[in-house]
């Protein structure tokens, strides 16, 4: 990497707050948001579309399998188009299939037609996700990372935790319900994205591509952002040679390592996310009642998330990440065990607020092992193809007792907090130093 380059991107890792307009911090928020809602809304809408279409919990669960097929493949097409083309395209371009999809859901007739509506939500939203972590990764300085990742997230699990409310509201009243859920991700997206037209370009990928003076610019203009805020800028650290934390020739590896510990954390993830209302309706707990405990435990995530807006920048990720796992495992099993719907609602909080936290330090932790070029490619193949792990928890957790389901759940944060003790510590760091680029 070039000296001036270098000394650019060292300049906006240094600046103490936020450079960019407030307006595109809360539409990141935003993108999050409908992306979080659409993992879970089929989920929370599932035993309503079993009930209107006649199929069995199994059946319609080839509609939660189909969502996140196509989130993998969106992952990789994101990637595709953040490499090649710019991250703004990729995000300009993510919500609108994922809005096409929404819409194609809410006119679905059948099991089969959902099926492929929400292989296309999914798509947009698996586009939207990696586009969004790679993209703030990228654009924050090295001090605001975990902070705004965090952020973005709580705007995303207040998504998360709406669809009980709404699938309680909607779902339990009339068997047309569930369509309007899907109606409103669809709607808001549109929203969203229509107000997505002025991005700042990624500093990182403007630096791969050898587009000096449009970065120099950019950074000027982040600066120049900040003095009008009030603050006064850190002087520019000398740059000297770097060490990688994780050698180049050592890419594969952490492709291997976080996608196996993304694909076993989905399956419990995704197990309490999306496949708690059937697997507590399928163990007699009525519909109703199945919503109701999710909706106040799941409160959780908004909680965890805003907590994660504090702390994911002042404490190591890495071991930040394996104590939530522990207690979110430690959590599901406790429901496993007990089975009531007081333990339903108190340590479904505990495990909410654990997701709540772990999520956004797992992004950021995950992205910054990667460099520019490699980013957008490492955050398909981990996150993304991770989802897989939540594509066939419905062929692990339905069926099985409500202890057995949940212990299974429990099981995948042992594991993933195992895994993440062979990755490296990133506090402070700057993304070129920790992957390596010179």
């Amino acid at each position: 990497m070039k000296a001036s380059v270098a000394q650019d991107l060292a300049r906006l890792d240094r600046l103490p707050v936020w450079p960019w307009p407030r307006s595109l911090l809360f539409n990141l928020g935003g993108s999050f948001f409908f992306a979080f809602f659409d993992i879970v809304v089929i989920g929370a809408a599932l035993p309503a579309i079993n009930a209107d279409f006649g199929t069995t919990a199994a059946q319609g669960g080839y509609a939660v399998t189909a969502g996140l097929v196509g989130l993998v493949f969106g992952n990789f097409a994101g990637a595709w188009v953040s490499s090649r083309k710019s991250r703004v395209l990729a995000l300009q371009s993510a919500l609108w299939i994922f809005s096409a999809g929404m819409v194609l859901s809410v006119f679905a007739p059948n099991l089969a037609w959902l099926c492929v509506a929400r292989f296309i939500a999914g798509f947009g939203t698996g586009a939207d996700i990696g586009a969004v972590v790679t993209y703030v990764a990228e654009v924050s300085p090295a001090r605001a990372r975990g902070r705004i990742t965090g952020f973005t997230t709580v705007c995303g699990f207040t998504g998360t935790a709406l669809a009980p409310f709404l699938a309680l509201l909607l779902t339990t009243e009339w068997t047309w319900g569930w369509r309007v859920l899907f109606a409103f991700g669809a709607l808001g997206a549109v929203i969203v994205v229509a107000t997505r037209r002025r991005m700042p370009a990624s500093p990182r990928h403007m630096a791969e591509r050898g587009e000096e003076e449009r970065l120099g610019a950019l950074i000027d203009e982040a600066e120049t952002r900040v003095r009008a805020r009030g603050y006064d800028l850190p002087p520019v650290p000398a740059q000297t040679t770097t060490v990688a934390v994780i050698e180049r020739s050592a890419t594969a590896i952490a492709i291997a390592v976080f996608t196996v510990a993304w694909f076993v954390y989905y399956i419990g993830n995704f197990g309490w996310l999306t496949l708690a209302p059937t697997i507590l309706t399928e163990s007699g707990f009525a519909v109703a009642s199945s919503l109701g405990f999710l909706a106040i435990a799941n409160a959780g995530l908004v909680v965890g998330a805003a907590v994660s807006y504090f702390v994911a920048d002042r404490l190591e990720r890495k071991w930040l990440l394996v104590i939530t796992l522990i207690a979110w495992g430690l959590a599901l099993c406790g429901i496993g065990v007990w089975g009531s719907s007081t333990a339903i609602m108190v340590l479904g909080f505990a495990a909410a607020f654990t997701i709540g936290l772990t999520i956004p330090v797992f992004y950021s932790f995950t992205a910054e092992h990667f460099s520019s070029k490699n980013r957008p490619w490492g955050m398909a193949w981990t996150d993304g193809v991770g989802h897989l792990g939540g594509a066939i928890a419905p062929y692990i957790l339905i069926g099985p007792s409500l202890a057995a389901a949940f212990g299974i759940m429990g099981v995948t944060g042992f594991v993933t907090a195992i895994i993440l003790l062979f990755t490296a510590r990133t506090k402070d760091r700057s993304l070129e130093q920790i992957s390596g680029e010179d």
